[in-house]
């Protein structure tokens, strides 16, 4: 993006106005946060200083994008995951409605990928009784959709179908579990192997 120095009235420091393209927006609030500041450190550069005439900005965007399954895009949920799995295994694998429920909580409760919480609290907030979601969990475990750790009440939420934090704590986690190489693949083998291939 480019910055064009534009001259005010007789002592006042130059306005900038900015070229803007329809693929910068992301920029368009760093110009108007730091413009009035760059306009002023031109206008008191030395008298000796060459004329300004454009001021270029270069950017770099601080976080990485997330990386969530499939290619319909990104958000808190993956897209792909509600819409191509969700609710097909809801129908074709007959997931009762404990199941759902338990997931759904687990993936509105999580922090970073992570839950820590009793199965009886958890059967308390959705209002099931606890053998039914321990037996929810068990089955959410075949899914790679969460995995226990031997820590009691401790769970990893796949977070490639849902991650509340930032792309670059996203990648952190993504590492940190892809180094352990779990027998399970999680968190890359998704659902039933037809569903898998569709990522």
């Amino acid at each position: 993006m480019r910055a064009e120095r534009r001259t005010g009235p007789a002592g006042a420091p130059p306005k900038l106005r900015p070229i803007r393209s329809a693929a910068e927006p992301e920029l368009v609030s760093l110009l108007d946060r730091f413009g009035e500041q760059l306009a002023m450190d031109i206008a008191t550069q030395p008298a000796t200083a060459a004329a300004v005439d454009e001021v270029t900005v270069k950017f770099r965007p601080r976080r990485a994008a997330h990386d969530m399954a499939g290619s319909m895009g990104y958000s808190l949920t993956s897209n792909w995951f509600m819409a191509k799995v969700l609710a097909r295994c809801i129908v074709a694998h007959r997931l009762s409605p404990v199941e759902v429920a338990v997931l759904l909580h687990m993936m509105g409760s999580q922090n970073r990928g992570q839950l820590k919480q009793t199965q009886v609290e958890m059967a308390n907030e959705i209002g099931a009784a606890r053998t039914s979601v321990n037996s929810a969990i068990s089955r959410l475990c075949e899914l790679n959709y969460i995995r226990r750790h031997k820590q009691r009440g401790l769970y990893d939420i796949n977070p490639r179908l849902c991650f509340r934090g930032n792309g670059d704590e996203q990648s952190g986690v993504l590492a940190h579990v892809r180094a352990e190489k779990l027998a399970s693949e999680f968190p890359d083998t998704i659902g039933p192997d037809d569903f898998a291939r569709e990522s």
